[in-house]
């Protein structure tokens, strides 16, 4: 009887420790980052259903422009030919495929609909780089960060992320699964100082052979 109250004990014990360890990868922008794989796979097998549902998904979210996201690079900024993560552009490409031609106008007028960002909203933005090149984006942030990057179709990618501020903080959040080969997503969490300004630096890699788009979420 020892015995099998010993093992029930162990079990339960298992499963607690494996629903922490799945707690801590549940993150708040998963919803948004669900939606945006969903609409790249449904892109990627021509889904016109799927490519609505998926623009209604980001709808509920009600995400903004990522305004504070800033290039440090020269890279490509036309997005023409390409996905980008948006509703309206979700929605136009299931009516018809002239809108990859249309992808910098659309998210124009997406990003104007959009208007300021309110306190606890979820941010996105469309970007791009070059096939096995990398880029790199800014941003200031306070206290608890969440990040998750999306690639196109086909898209593979690896994230490094570096963390200053006026204090000498010097923090690396890198990617350390699969770096060389990328992913099809990333997502990472973190802790930052609230008691100032901290500067986020976040470069991505294309690890694969054709240029590519991705949407950077956060928190």
């Amino acid at each position: 009887m020892k015995k099998i109250s010993l093992i029930i004990t162990l079990i339960f014990g298992a499963l607690s420790v494996y629903a922490q360890g799945n707690a801590s990868d549940t993150l708040s922008i998963d919803g948004v980052l669900n939606a945006c794989i969903n609409m790249r796979d449904a892109v990627a097998i021509n889904d016109t259903f799927a490519l609505h549902q998926s623009a209604d998904e980001l709808r509920l979210f009600n995400t903004i422009d990522f305004s504070g996201l800033r290039c440090k690079d020269d890279t490509i900024t036309s997005l023409k030919g390409h996905l980008v993560f948006d509703e309206n552009f979700a929605d136009s490409l299931a009516i018809n495929s002239d809108a990859y031609l249309r992808a910098d106008e659309i998210l124009r007028m997406s990003e104007e609909l959009r208007g300021q960002n309110p306190d606890g909203s979820i941010s996105t933005k469309t970007c791009f780089v070059k096939a096995h090149g990398s880029t790199k984006y800014t941003f200031r942030a306070k206290g608890y960060q969440e990040l998750a990057v999306v690639a196109e179709a086909g898209g593979l990618v690896t994230m490094k992320i570096h963390v200053t501020n006026s204090a000498g903080l010097n923090e690396r959040h890198d990617d350390t699964k699969d770096v060389d080969k990328g992913r099809p997503h990333r997502k990472t969490s973190f802790e930052l100082p609230s008691n100032r300004s901290n500067t986020v630096e976040l470069e991505i890699f294309n690890c694969g052979d054709n240029d590519i788009s991705f949407v950077v979420i956060s928190n």
